[in-house]
């Protein structure tokens, strides 16, 4: 399976690849030396307690919200 990993070679140059789980060295794509996989940090941020993604539940809770006051609005309007 292909994922994306990031390298780091000698010179300290990093850079990232999709490259096969199993790809541990490449040639460093900015100055040709030898580069090793490294572990990175994950780019997510996660609520403390629940874990939950606070901006995706935010936008959710707010689509939601609007969309209420909006079938509230449309089944309190009675026809003519």
């Amino acid at each position: 399976m292909r994922r994306m990993f990031e390298f780091v070679c000698e010179d300290g140059h990093i850079s990232e690849a999709l490259v096969d789980d199993t790809i541990r060295e490449l040639s460093c794509r900015t100055c040709g030396k030898h580069s090793t996989r490294i572990v990175s940090m994950v780019r997510s941020r996660l609520e403390g307690i629940s874990g939950a993604f606070p901006s995706a539940y935010d936008a959710w809770e707010r689509k939601r919200s609007d969309k209420l006051k909006q079938e509230r609005k449309t089944s309190y309007s009675v026809p003519d």
